[in-house]
């Protein structure tokens, strides 16, 4: 492997590891808000947690797309090397 490859899978798992993060900071959120009997507080820990949610789904599909964009050059490169 080259140089650039080894970073860019260092930059996919760093990634990959916020997102599993923030999915679990949701899932917790979530969780405390069905334990605390405050309503004003409930409603803020839900929406932290979709807050949460919703970003690591957004880094998620950012990721998704980046890999599939990066899978197609390579073979684009692949065919015109050929």
């Amino acid at each position: 492997m080259i140089e650039k490859d080894v970073i860019l899978w260092k930059v996919e798992s760093v990634t990959l590891i916020f997102i599993v993060v923030c999915v679990s900071l949701s899932l917790y959120l979530t969780f405390l808000s069905v334990q605390i009997l405050d309503d004003n507080l409930s409603k803020q820990l839900v929406a932290f947690a979709v807050f949460f949610l919703v970003t690591g789904i957004v880094i998620f599909a950012a990721l998704t797309v980046h890999l599939g964009i990066k899978k197609v050059v390579s073979q684009t490169e692949d065919i015109v090397k050929k």
